[in-house]
């Protein structure tokens, strides 16, 4: 009889033990997982879609390796048995002509890819103050630690929200639907729902993992990253994210605080005296610039270089497909009004950006690249490269439920979720965000799997 796997806690590495060993095998740990997103998806509507559990098993008699979840706005080949929606209607037809890099990597590296997991639909470049972790084709994601979900008098982004728009990919792990999973982000999109879920993710420094076949939101500032329960699942997501010619992740999660040099913005008072309890270099508190400085000589170049891109990169995108329905921004606002019940219902009427990126003037390839060098000054020169400089550190930790997530977003530079605790008025969890400097992806590894060492073992969801 096979040893009873709990999804909800059960790792990646812990499942590839077991099956190295002959605790079970492939085809149970599939069926567990399956099991429970038919258990639980219908209220957590964290997956989209599974691919046929034909394929699904017989991959599993092949492999015995990690179990992982992908984004539904990553490409995958028809021959997968899914599709890629983004959580649109008007992309529900469409065929791309091949998996993207970071699937085929997966795939290498032994992944059976499960599932497509939901999102905040078209990662919520659709309407301004919807929901998060919203789609037409998904529904609305829940958090599984919030009881009663998400609160309909709170705001788009409120305490009972998932957070998004990699909404899907982040409840998946939590519920135990996967072991490990993928979002993207370009602000904020892995860091908010990860640090909701009581997960580990990164946001990596933007151009380390392939991007070509995700349906973009702003080509420039986009990045996928990895999610899971364990520091050392997340590095070897890593790993096969970026391809085995990659650095040795792994190896980084040490669990030691050696050579971190932790500078603290804003108050998590008991975490940052747990941290210096334990001899840990912090420094508190440290300031850092304020995203207004993004605004002072007139707009955000952020903004501007978002709208200014977004309908070339969508067009782009959707030109690129083997075969669909829509090929423009301008035809899925169409489709949209067309299907109005199912794309823009009462609770989420709108689809704004969509008509304000039709409205805009495309950008130039030197007007981009000027936002992006006032976006660096800002966030790296004037920002985290000069508060790292000036306080002799190398991390820059603060609350996650905040704008970090902004200044991370416009210096390039990599950031991660340290989960924490639990709020006590409805149970979501919370946590911390960390900044390192461009490519040091591996110290934030470090850091992952000391901060997992140091504090008490994440709690899985109640079933």
């Amino acid at each position: 009889m096979a040893t009873v796997i709990n999804p909800l806690e059960a790792t990646a590495i812990e499942l590839q033990n077991g099956l190295a060993t002959g605790k079970y095998d492939s085809v149970h740990v599939v069926h567990v997982y399956l099991d429970q997103i038919n258990k639980y998806n219908d209220r957590l509507r964290a997956v989209i879609q599974t691919a046929p559990v034909e394929n699904l098993l017989e991959r599993a008699k092949a492999l015995d390796a990690e179990r992982q979840a992908g984004n539904d706005n990553i490409n995958t080949h028809p021959s997968m048995g899914m599709g890629t929606t983004a959580g649109s209607f008007a992309l529900l037809h469409c065929k791309p002509q091949a998996n993207v890099k970071v699937v085929d990597n997966l795939l290498d590296g032994g992944a059976i890819i499960i599932g497509k997991a939901n999102l905040s639909e078209l990662a919520w470049f659709r309407g301004d103050k919807l929901r998060c972790g919203w789609s037409a084709i998904g529904g609305q994601g829940q958090s599984p630690y919030v009881e009663g979900g998400v609160d309909p008098k709170d705001n788009f982004g409120g305490h009972s929200n998932p957070g998004g728009s990699s909404s899907g990919s982040a409840i998946g792990v939590a519920a135990g639907f996967a072991p490990v999973s993928v979002g993207t982000e370009t602000s904020g999109s892995l860091s908010m729902p990860g640090n909701r879920a009581a997960v580990f993710t990164m946001k990596p420094t933007l151009g380390l993992i392939p991007t070509e076949g995700i349906l973009p939101a702003c080509s420039y500032l986009d990045s996928a990253g990895p999610m899971a329960k364990s520091a050392l699942d997340f590095a070897n997501t890593l790993q096969a994210l970026v391809g085995k010619d990659s650095k040795n992740y792994a190896a980084a999660a040490t669990g030691d605080w050696s050579g971190i040099r932790i500078g603290a913005h804003g108050e998590i008072a008991a975490a940052y005296e747990q941290l210096k309890k334990r001899g840990v270099s912090i420094k508190h508190p440290v300031s850092l610039i304020s995203i207004q400085a993004y605004k002072e000589n007139g707009p955000s170049p952020k903004d501007g270089l978002m709208l200014g891109n977004i309908q070339q990169n969508i067009n782009d995108y959707l030109g690129d497909l083997q075969d669909s329905p829509v090929r423009t921004v301008k035809d899925i606002v169409e489709f949209n009004r067309r299907y109005s019940l199912v794309e823009l219902p009462p609770d989420y009427p709108n689809q704004s950006y969509l008509e304000s990126a039709l409205e805009a003037k495309p950008w130039t390839k030197e007007q981009s690249e000027e936002a992006i060098r006032q976006l660096h000054k800002v966030a790296r020169e004037r920002g985290v490269d000069h508060t790292m400089r000036e306080k002799d550190i190398n991390v820059i930790i603060g609350p996650c439920d905040s704008r970090l997530d902004a200044i991370v977003t416009g210096s390039g530079y990599p950031c991660a979720t340290l989960p924490l605790s639990y709020y006590s008025r409805n149970g979501r969890p919370f946590g911390l965000i960390a900044i390192a400097a461009a490519g040091q992806e591996e110290l934030l590894v470090q850091l992952m799997s000391a901060w997992e060492a140091t504090f008490p073992k994440r709690k899985a969801p109640k079933s």
